[in-house]
């Protein structure tokens, strides 16, 4: 017997649905234990229609043989009752592992074409899902799939072969599952087969309602339920008019391929041919609602249903409604949108009386919007419920089970292993990872060798090449905490490596992974992190903890069921795996009764709302750009249409038009979105994304303010300074953050609405509101610290048993910036050390070889390192580069093939400057006398007074002489400084303290000599380039044209005593020092000769104009002033001064000491923050610069305005 079929058809809040229930309602009150009511609806309505139904019964009542379904679940239940369902359904996860298993065998075979290399992407098994279960819904086998490829043209190939291997694949797919599951599509067709005998449909009435659509598989289902059921009622958004007793259906809406109800006609009439083509039913009754059902006669609402979405101009009958019903908003971004549209919620519950579940949130983009207002609408204390299911891939589990499998694979990775132990699952605390990381990054440690060997970790930096192999007790005691925290935290991935790799198969591995869980005990983790969840309201996330474990299991029980005898390798299962996590999601169950429901339109769950929040509508998302997704084209797919319309048989063969087919629903999809609400709109967009890339208004928006004059219209700026309206103080915490910028205004502008005094006195009286009202006020008056902590501290940081001891270069680091010289030598802050080589390390390496060259020379050839061969000199070098080399970083130049070829680099580095300096010392009258001279310290050859502070303190200064040079024949003594960078000294940098090292060597030099016994005047401090300039010739050079090139490049910067005879002892063919010579000519500009008739040679002027030459009281000035500055920074350093004040050239702004400050994050310098500002120095005139010099040491004055102060004790002495 064949089942009566009728049609309820209306326009949206035309009451199809409460016909559908009502009708529920009648029956079941009439008789409640008849046969069976059956409402099937899409599968993400039946929660909310099972609660309709539920509260239709009555309190204390309910109800036995209504049913509300969604095909998945009908089916289910179906074949339950005839004995079909013999093996389960499997669910996309194990879907997505079972293709991977297959699409790994066919990796390994190399035998697929046109997917090769689509299948080693990462989601490609999600894609290659979606298109097994279409082809299946839509009822094409792979005959069918074959028969197409075979009729295509030569030209498509591509497409051929993708039908082709498709074939292959579900063929593959089907036998894989053959007798062990089911998946959704075939018990879709067992479903179709089985109603007519189902004695659980006999005297059936069954309603399908929230459809526009049938696919091939569910027309089959809806044919068979015309066979087993007694009545079948179906509701399709329609137009319709009445003309006498009859309904008129073909009418634009419907008709046109635009149409917005051209689907459902189309289902209609297919429906209509069903009944009477195969199943002999004359005709199919229609009954249409068109009386307002939702909306109230005349409302706004009603007429943006009617007029708004139908082409052409709108019919604009008379409102009954202000226009309060529809609310328009333009936001700064999207945040700001969120905070309102929730702000306004609030608005509508304490105000209007409203419960959260009359409202509803609909976002087109819910990547988006979801995790915003998640946050959002937590902090305005609204309930709400996100109908969808969440994704665990970011889950600290998920990442758990991938990175442990990665560590195994990819040889203990430093990337991976550090994932892995983040996860939180892993005994040792955060602290604890972080000090363990910060030891891997320093030593470069790599690799499951290192991770797992026996001994100790006890590796220590070693700062210069002299230190021991043997660490203090302070860093021995590091060590062995660092050890053992690397022994706790590997020791179960050690187990589990050793499990995994002796696993046979993927029930070993799986098994392998499983006791590494429980190992960690995963389940009380996750369980103590689902109560403090709880604790902090997050039920959302209590509720995924406490689900995952579970999911997680049957993620394993479905791998070992689906492959668990199989032989595959780790990483062929950790893609597996990863697929698998990939699918996995949760779907979450309301909070209670009483919250607000956000869901995405194609996913819109949402029915009957009283109000309705519509976030997002920019041109952009509203309506969505239509992109091609999935293994075919809209190209691919209109051949294949074109070609399944011409096989034979009486079955129609069809299939989705995909982006053509979604760019017609897009505007239903938005009418049925809009016209989910009966009493209150709410439409907004941001005017700007999250990147502050400008957005434009849908044209949905746009029209809407058009054809809406009177709906209220809200902009939102990203100010709140002049704003006064209620939706800024709808939540405390949001109110603080808008106070915050109204202070901000009121500072800045004098600009403050009087709203917002009374909320600052409000929340003054408020103690739950004391500490963030001080935070959001902290900010508001930001400021350059004091700049100063107390004396005593600063003494007890600095000074041990009144003594300042520091390097020159810690001196020079306060005069670029007190805070930088606080948070290096104060707080000893320091910027995380990396296992990587640096310029500093070549610089060390550089040192070291040439100080034990010198000592070669010096023991084998008297310190004459011109009689060194150049073979000899050759071969000494690179003996030292490769004795040495070791012992820097833990043997970083040995580690890799870069820093091998690395050395070889340095090597011919250490040659060449070994043979330009031994070229100047063959034609130089000084001599090197010591290397490597250290100062400071008391096992040092020189010892040193310190320097007079204040208070009864003193100054020692500590550091180290390259090289210090003796003129063989006269009083004079030469300073070496080595540098593998380009550097220069001048004046005004030794006048800002900026740069004394030189001057500090000189001042150490002659004493040095003195205590040796020896008065020796300084003649010169240079600069010695360590390099090997690469030389780009336009021409072919000689091998003495060259050598004179790479001489000018190594050009010995620094200074010279003005003393021409001491100038040529120091080189007599100025080939390797700046200063240079020219002929001095008489005022008629004529040459000036001696007696012998050769032209008399004097210091050339640009010597003189960059101050290549100094004269002896020059070099007297400034060592007195460097000796005058030394006190004068000491003296500001225990005075406490910290004041984060960087020096900046005046005219090269680029050149400030936070150029390369690693500790711009700790000082938080800001120009544009009050007391914050640069210490602008000039460049003057070296005898500016001299006369303020000696200015300062006569007087006792400090040379810069910025130190006025801290220097009491140079005026005590003064």
């Amino acid at each position: 017997m064949t089942a009566t079929l009728d049609c309820i058809i209306g326009r949206a809040g035309t009451g199809k649905t409460e016909a559908c229930l009502s009708a529920m309602e009648r029956r079941l009150r009439e008789n409640p234990m008849g046969p069976p009511l059956i409402l099937l609806v899409p599968e993400h309505m039946t929660f909310k229609m099972e609660r309709a139904l539920a509260a239709r019964a009555g309190k204390g009542h309910g109800f036995f043989r209504a049913y509300v379904f969604g095909f998945r679940r009908f089916a289910r239940h179906v074949l339950l009752e005839t004995g079909e369902l013999t093996v389960p359904r499997i669910s996309e996860v194990g879907r997505r592992l079972l293709l991977r298993k297959i699409l790994v065998h066919h990796q390994r075979e190399k035998d697929l074409t046109v997917f090769a290399r689509a299948v080693r992407q990462r989601g490609f098994t999600q894609s290659l899902s979606e298109a097994i279960q279409e082809f299946k819904s839509y009822r094409l086998d792979t005959d069918t799939l074959r028969e197409t490829a075979a009729q295509l043209a030569p030209g498509n190939g591509r497409l051929a072969g993708k039908l082709e291997e498709m074939s292959i694949l579900t063929d593959e797919f089907d036998a894989a599952m053959a007798g062990k599951a089911n998946d959704a599509e075939d018990m879709m067709e067992k479903l179709a087969a089985s109603l007519p005998q189902a004695s659980f449909m006999r005297g059936a009435e069954v309603w399908l309602d929230g459809f526009i659509f049938f696919n091939p598989q569910e027309r089959e289902v809806v044919k068979s339920l015309l066979l087993a059921a007694d009545k079948v009622h179906v509701t399709l958004p329609m137009a319709g008019r009445r003309e006498g007793e009859c309904i008129r259906l073909d009418l634009p809406d419907n008709t046109r391929e635009a149409g917005l109800f051209q689907r459902s006609y189309r289902t209609w009439l297919d429906l209509c041919q069903l009944a009477r083509e195969e199943l002999g039913i004359p005709g199919v009754p229609v009954r249409l609602l068109d009386a307002p059902h939702r909306y109230a006669a005349g409302s706004l609402l009603g007429t943006m249903e009617r007029e708004f979405f139908r082409p052409g101009k709108m019919e604009h009958p008379a409102q009954t409604d202000d226009g309060t019903a529809l609310c328009l908003v333009q936001a700064a971004n999207r945040r700001l949108e969120v905070e309102n549209a929730a702000a306004d919620i609030l608005r509508l519950v304490r105000d209007e009386g409203w419960r959260y579940r009359d409202i509803g949130v609909l976002v087109r983009d819910d990547d988006a919007y979801d995790d915003l207002v998640r946050l959002v609408f937590a902090d305005y204390g609204i309930p709400f419920y996100q109908d969808a299911k969440r994704p665990i891939i970011h889950h600290p589990l998920a990442e758990l089970m991938r990175s442990a499998l990665e560590v195994v694979t990819k040889d203990w990775r430093y990337e991976t292993v550090f994932r892995c132990l983040r996860t939180g699952f892993f005994p040792p605390v955060r602290e604890d990872i972080d000090r363990l990381e910060n030891y891997v990054l320093e030593f470069g440690i790599r690799g499951r060798r290192r991770w797992q060997q026996p001994e100790a970790w006890n590796w220590h930096r070693r700062y210069t090449l002299d230190d021991g192999e043997t660490a203090d007790d302070e860093t021995a005691a590091t060590l062995t905490l660092i050890d053992a925290l690397r022994r706790q935290a590997v020791a179960v991935l050690v187990t589990f490596e050793q499990e995994v790799r002796a696993a046979q198969d993927v029930r070993g591995i799986t098994t392998a992974l499983y006791h590494f869980l429980v190992a960690l005990d995963v389940p009380a983790r996750l369980q103590e992190w689902a109560e403090r969840a709880e604790q902090e309201g997050r039920l959302a996330d209590a509720a995924e903890h406490r689900q995952l474990w579970e999911d997680s299991m049957a993620l394993f029980d479905q791998l070992v069921e689906t492959s668990g005898d199989e032989a595959m390798s780790l990483s062929d299962y950790e893609n597996v795996l990863s697929d698998g996590l990939d699918a996995l999601q949760i779907s979450l169950i309301p909070p209670g009764l009483d919250y607000v429901t956000l869901a995405p339109f194609d996913q819109n769950s949402l029915d009957n709302m009283s109000g309705l929040y519509i976030l997002g509508a920019d041109a952009d998302t509203m309506p969505r750009r239509v992109r091609e997704q999935g293994l075919f084209s809209d190209a691919d797919r209109l051949h294949i249409a074109e070609l399944l319309a011409t096989l034979p048989g009486e079955q129609r063969h069809t299939i989705s038009r995909g982006g053509q087919e979604r760019s017609f629903g897009e505007k239903f999809l938005l009418y049925r979105g809009f016209c989910e609400a009966r009493a209150y709109v709410w439409l907004s967009y941001p005017m700007a994304d999250a990147e502050g890339n400008g957005l434009e208004p849908s044209p949905i928006f746009t029209a809407l303010r058009e054809r809406f004059p009177e709906a209220r219209f809200l902009s939102i700026p990203l100010e709140t300074l002049r704003r006064d309206d209620d939706l800024l103080l709808s939540a405390p915490r949001p109110a603080l953050a808008g106070l915050a910028n109204a202070l901000r205004g009121e500072k800045e502008r004098g600009v403050m609405a009087g709203l917002w005094r009374d909320v600052y006195n409000w929340a003054r009286q408020q103690p739950a509101f004391a500490q963030p009202l001080n935070l959001a006020l902290s900010g508001l008056f930001a400021h350059a610290g004091e700049g100063k902590i107390p004396e005593e501290l600063a003494r007890q940081i600095y000074a041990k048993g009144h003594i300042l001891r520091g390097s020159v270069t810690q001196f020079e680091k306060f005069r670029q910036c007190p805070f930088a010289h606080f948070a290096a030598y104060g707080l000893k802050l320091q910027e995380r050390r990396e296992y990587q080589f640096r310029s500093m390390d070549l610089g060390q390496l550089l040192h070291a070889v040439l100080k034990e060259y010198g000592t070669v020379v010096k023991e084998q050839y008297a310190s004459r390192w011109q009689d060194v061969p150049e073979e000899e000199s050759r071969r000494i070098c690179e003996e030292l580069v490769n004795a040495l080399a070791p012992r820097l970083q833990s043997e970083i130049l040995l580690s890799r093939d870069n820093y091998r070829h690395l050395k070889q680099r340095i090597t011919r580095t250490a040659q060449q400057a070994v043979h330009h300096l031994s070229a100047w010392a063959a034609v130089s009258e000084f001599q090197p006398a010591f290397f490597e001279e250290a100062f400071g310290h008391r096992e040092d050859r020189v010892h040193l007074k310190p320097l007079p502070l204040a208070d009864g303190y003193a100054l020692s200064f500590k550091g180290q002489i390259d090289r210090l040079d003796l003129h063989t024949q006269a009083p004079y003594f030469l300073i070496l400084d080595y540098k593998t960078g380009q550097v220069a000294i001048n004046l005004f940098e030794v006048y800002y303290g900026l740069r004394l090292q030189l001057l500090v060597y000189l001042m150490v030099g002659q004493e040095l000599l003195r205590q040796q016994g020896e008065e020796r005047m300084p003649a010169g401090i240079l600069y010695s380039f360590l390099q090997n300039p690469l030389m780009i010739a336009k021409k072919k050079y000689t091998e003495q044209e060259l050598e004179k090139r790479v001489n000018a490049e190594l050009r010995m910067p620094g200074w010279v005593l003005a003393d021409l005879d001491v100038a040529r002892a120091i080189d007599p063919s100025f080939q390797f020092i700046k200063p240079g010579l020219s002929q001095v000519r008489d005022e008629k500009n004529k040459v000036v000769k001696d007696a012998d008739g050769n032209p008399v040679m004097d210091f050339d002027a640009n010597s003189r104009k960059y101050g290549y030459i100094r004269k002896p009281e020059e070099f007297a000035l400034m060592l007195s002033y460097v000796d005058y500055l030394l006190r004068d920074t000491g003296d500001a350093i225990l005075s406490g001064d910290i004041r984060i004040s960087p020096y900046r050239i005046r005219d090269k702004k680029e050149q400030n000491a936070c150029a390369f400050c690693p500790y711009h994050d700790v000082c938080g310098f800001d120009p544009e923050i009050d007391g914050f500002s640069y210490r602008d120095i000039d460049k003057e005139a070296d005898e500016v610069l001299e006369e303020k010099m000696a200015a300062c040491t006569e007087k006792g004055r400090t040379p810069d305005a910025i130190y006025a102060g801290p220097g009491k004790g140079n005026q005590d002495q003064a």
